[in-house]
């Protein structure tokens, strides 16, 4: 029986790496002339067949990877799936992208959809409990979280709880002592999030407030304006659960009248592109996005060579202080 030809071996005849054979039949990027003729004469050579329906009957690999994110709409997935496929084509594979939109349900299909066309998954922010995911992870078809760790599965998050101590702590220092946090999903990055608030606030002596999000994004934000008024006397801080939340916010704030941050500090974690150009510019804790997703794609295609212990590779933010926590008064 004759033996399948992997993108690896057309790699290694044309003499190029396996990513510039990924971009040249993918047409995701030209390469010089004789580069791609190269290629071609590879492909043809050694009768390289690039429809993934035959590459996954011969040989039982589909040389894709699937990536699972919450919202195309959130800038932190866009960047995770920019540095994602980049780590992905310069390995030799294709991505295949699923916007789960936030849905449960919609996820889980969505997963077993991709689960018959790639060679393992990458789960951004996943909404699924940790015993759907856990249950969906094996050795022959592996998941990487981002966001998320869970016992036997192999993992990539920030440090979330230093993040939130930080930034935290930032806002104490301006002189805030009535901080609430706008909390996200109750899963582990939020709980992280709010561990960090309420930790930071015991040891600087002050209380907690903590309001449920109705969802995760620009309208959320809008809508928590309401949340802060029921707060007696109003707060001086709040912290959200993204950038998303605190643009929305606030907008909210502004057609209220209430001034950012004379009146209240804003803060959230994040990356969105436009913190630093809103007016007063965003303090953030800014989230490694991009390099998540490089991560997680690295440690994907090291399980897929060779099947190991579920590992764990942890980064962390950055605190970018701007106008919106500047406390005139302070000082």
């Amino acid at each position: 029986m004759r033996k399948a030809v992997r993108i690896f071996d057309v790699a290694r005849e044309a003499g190029v790496s396996p990513g510039t054979v990924s971009k040249v039949l993918n047409g995701t990027q030209r390469m010089a002339a004789d580069t791609e003729a190269r290629v071609w004469k590879a492909v043809s050579k050694l009768g390289y067949q690039a429809n993934w329906h035959a590459r996954i009957l011969s040989t039982g690999r589909s040389e894709a990877l699937g990536v699972v994110i919450l919202d195309i709409l959130n800038p932190h997935f866009t960047a995770l799936v920019k540095g994602a496929s980049r780590v992905a084509s310069n390995q030799g594979y294709t991505v295949l992208l699923a916007d789960a939109e936030e849905d449960p349900g919609r996820e889980l299909n969505l997963i077993q959809s991709l689960r018959a066309r790639t060679d393992g998954l990458i789960l951004a922010g996943s909404r699924l409990s940790d015993q759907q995911i856990a249950s969906l992870h094996s050795p022959e078809q592996p998941i990487v979280t981002v966001g998320r760790r869970i016992p036997g599965v192999p993992s990539v998050t920030v440090d979330e709880y230093t993040a939130s101590l930080q930034l935290t702590g930032h806002l104490v220092a301006q002189g805030c002592r009535r901080i609430v946090y706008l909390a996200g999903p109750p899963f582990w990055v939020n709980q992280e999030r709010e561990r960090g608030y309420q930790d930071a606030l015991t040891q600087a002596g002050l209380p907690p407030q903590v309001f449920r999000l109705a969802s995760p994004d620009l309208l959320g934000g809008e809508q928590a304006s309401a949340l802060l008024w029921t707060v007696q006397p109003f707060p001086d801080g709040v912290i959200c659960y993204n950038d998303l939340v605190a643009i929305g916010l606030m907008a909210s704030l502004r057609t209220l009248g209430v001034r950012v941050p004379q009146d209240v500090a804003v803060a959230a974690f994040g990356n969105h592109p436009l913190a630093a150009h809103l007016s007063p510019g965003l303090t953030h804790m800014e989230i490694p996005s991009r390099k998540l997703g490089e991560l997680a794609t690295d440690l994907l295609v090291e399980l897929l060579k060779k099947p190991q212990e579920a590992s764990h590779v942890q980064q962390y933010a950055v605190l970018r202080p701007r106008g919106s926590t500047q406390r005139l008064e302070v000082g």
